[in-house]
Parts: C-alpha cells; sequence; structure tokens
C-alpha cells in the first residue's frame, strides 16, 4: 500500500511576541541643580507678580491720563483690569491711554514689564525643550574628566549609606557617580551633590556611559543578589582591571560572585546576625563597632602604607596606634595569631587609630 506524498512540510521558527513599546525616557543624567525645581519656579512666580504689582503702581499714578469709553471715572478694579490686559498683549480698547505723558508711561514703562513677563514664561518653557541638549553636553563634559572615579549602582538602603560614608571619609562628590532605575533616588542622591545616572546598571551601555574603564572602583549595592552577580558580571568583563565590591544579602552566593569577579564581598546579612548575637550579652560591642566602621566615629580602622618613620619598628612598638594587621608580599599577619613583626617597606598596615588630633597638636 503506497504512501499518499503530500506537499512538503516547512520549518517554522517560533515567533518572539514583541514587547510593548516604552517612550523612551527623556532624562537620564541628573546633576546637582544650583536651586530645586520647586524654588526657580516659586521665584519666577513672585517675580511675574511683582512685575505686575509694579505695572499697576505705573497705572494708578498716572491714572488722569486714562479714559474709559463707558465710564467717566476709573476706580482700583477698572486700573487692575487695565494693568492685566495691557501685560497680557490682550487690549481690548475700552480703556485708553488719552494723554501723551500716559502713552510714553505705557510705552517706555509698561511695556518693557510686559516683555520680562513674556521672556519669564518663554524662558521656562525653552528650558524644558533644550533640556535633552543640555543633558547631552554635560554628560561629554562628565565623561572627559571621569578618570578614577567610583561607581556606585544601586541607591537603596546600602548603596546611600556607602556614598555618605565616602563623603565623609574625604572622597570629592565630583568623582561619585551614581546609578539606579529609580528617578526619586537619583534626585536624593544628587541632593548630596554627586552625579547620577537612570536606568539599568546591568546595561552595557548605561555602564559605558559611567566611564566603568577608568573607574577606580565600582560598588554593587543592589537589592537582588541574582542581580548582584549579573552586574558583577557585566563590570568585569568591560573593566578586567576596575575593583569590584559587591554588598550581598545571602551568603550561599559568595561562591558565585566570586567567579564573576568580585574583589570584596560584603554579607550585610551576615554581618548584621553577628551583631545582633553579640548584642544579647553585650552592651558595648555594637556602638564600639559602628564607631570604628564609621569616618566620623571617635575610632576608625585603617588600611594605610607603612610611613617611612614607622619602617624599622615592631608592630606593638608604634605609638599612637593600634596595628591589628600588617601584610607582606601579599600574606596577613595579625596580632591575635602572629608574633609582634619588623615593619618593612612596602607593608600594608590595618590599624585602628583616633580621629582627634594628638595632645601636643592640640595645644
Amino acid at each position: 500500500m503506497g504512501l499518499k506524498r503530500g506537499r512538503p512540510s516547512r520549518f517554522h521558527l517560533p515567533r518572539r511576541a514583541r514587547s510593548p513599546w516604552h517612550a523612551p525616557r527623556a532624562r537620564t543624567l541628573f546633576m546637582r541643580p544650583t536651586a530645586s525645581p520647586q524654588r526657580v519656579l516659586l521665584l519666577r512666580f513672585y517675580l511675574v507678580i511683582g512685575l505686575c504689582v509694579l505695572a499697576f503702581v505705573v497705572v494708578y499714578i498716572d491714572r488722569e491720563g486714562l479714559r474709559d469709553a463707558t465710564k467717566p471715572t476709573l476706580d482700583v478694579i477698572d486700573l487692575m483690569y487695565f494693568t492685566m490686559v495691557t501685560v497680557a498683549t490682550v487690549g481690548y480698547g475700552d480703556i485708553v491711554p488719552v494723554t501723551a505723558r500716559a502713552r510714553l508711561i505705557v510705552t517706555f514703562l509698561v511695556m518693557p514689564i510686559r516683555i520680562t513677563i513674556w521672556f519669564v514664561f518663554l524662558g521656562t518653557a525653552y528650558q524644558f525643550v533644550i533640556q535633552r541638549v543640555i543633558e547631552e553636553l554635560r554628560m561629554k563634559r562628565l565623561q572627559k574628566r571621569l578618570q578614577g572615579h567610583i561607581v556606585v549602582c544601586g541607591f537603596g538602603l546600602s548603596g546611600s549609606v556607602a556614598v555618605r560614608e565616602l563623603l565623609e571619609s574625604g572622597v570629592n562628590a565630583d568623582s561619585i557617580i551614581v546609578i539606579d532605575q529609580q528617578q526619586p533616588a537619583l534626585e536624593s542622591a544628587t541632593a548630596l551633590g554627586v552625579a547620577g545616572l537612570l536606568g539599568d546598571p546591568s546595561r552595557e551601555d548605561i555602564l559605558q556611559q559611567a566611564g566603568i574603564r577608568s573607574a577606580k572602583a565600582v560598588i554593587v549595592a543592589v537589592t537582588d543578589d541574582p542581580t548582584a552577580i549579573l552586574l558583577t558580571l557585566s563590570v568585569r568583563s568591560i573593566a578586567p582591571e576596575t575593583k569590584i565590591v559587591v554588598r550581598v544579602r545571602e551568603h550561599v552566593f559568595q561562591r558565585q560572585l566570586r567567579q564573576a569577579g568580585a574583589d570584596v564581598i560584603v554579607s550585610s546579612t551576615k554581618i548584621g546576625g553577628l551583631l545582633l548575637a553579640d548584642a544579647v550579652e553585650s552592651r558595648y560591642i555594637v556602638p564600639f563597632v559602628n564607631d570604628l566602621l564609621s569616618a566620623r566615629g571617635r575610632v576608625t580602622l585603617v588600611e594605610r602604607p607603612a610611613a617611612p618613620q614607622e619602617v624599622g619598628q615592631a608592630t606593638n612598638a608604634v605609638t599612637g596606634m593600634l596595628i591589628v594587621g600588617l601584610v607582606h608580599d601579599g600574606r596577613m599577619f595579625s596580632f591575635y595569631e602572629d608574633a609582634p613583626r619588623t615593619i618593612e617597606e612596602g607593608d600594608v598596615l590595618i590599624v585602628i587609630q583616633s580621629t582627634r588630633a594628638p595632645r601636643a597638636e592640640q595645644t
């Protein structure tokens, strides 16, 4: 029994569902404004009101030079009406200047006020029209001076604390860029003086705009751990030499982050849990640790190269500070495991020191 030969079948690739189109964001770069938009609009509103009052005062002083076709005399309401229709360039013609002085006043005093008010309105609208052009110019100028800066991905609770701590420790606000997908978060960041980029920090084009290749370090402070892994991979693929500091919630993701290229991993959940456990039996440990880690604390924990005057001294003989760790040729020596060592040139010291000036300098 023969098989019926049908028409050859065609292979069809499944069609990919089209995602809904979204209009591009009109604003990407956020810089610290010289004044808030609300303040600018309020000042311009007061300026317009002041100019209208000035025009009314001028008209009121020379009210004898005005005539109304329907009324023999003009009251305050009529003068207010004439002022507003004149400033607004409506000019119904029911009230007109009839004397030469009144016409000169309208020409040389009221007319400049009218032009100024219109320039205020046009200037406000003009700012909205050219905002995109100004943003592109600012972006190019920003990218030209980006060198050795710090990029903070995510301005949530951890990211905002990190930015404030960097500023407190002396980092220039111009050398910090914050990337976040939420506009209110960027507005809060720019209020601190740093620059902000609106967008997904895991996107390559956003990272390129932030000058990730020439950055000193990238702080990944997103709220989702898988997103942190993806972002770390993206940063490492673009900037192999840039230092990546990642904040992670779950301790189980640390191995994936190491493989993705993270240099330093901070487990906020683990650190918080350890402090909570210590606080059960102690009263002063948690405040001391918070003071130790804060740049504004009475004591700080610093990592720095050994100073020339410290070379040749033992780690337990240096006065004015407590050396808790020493790194020599990539190996860490701690005070609680190793005997005191002689400080050599090129060593890195981990020091607990006071932020207050020494007693000799205070006097």
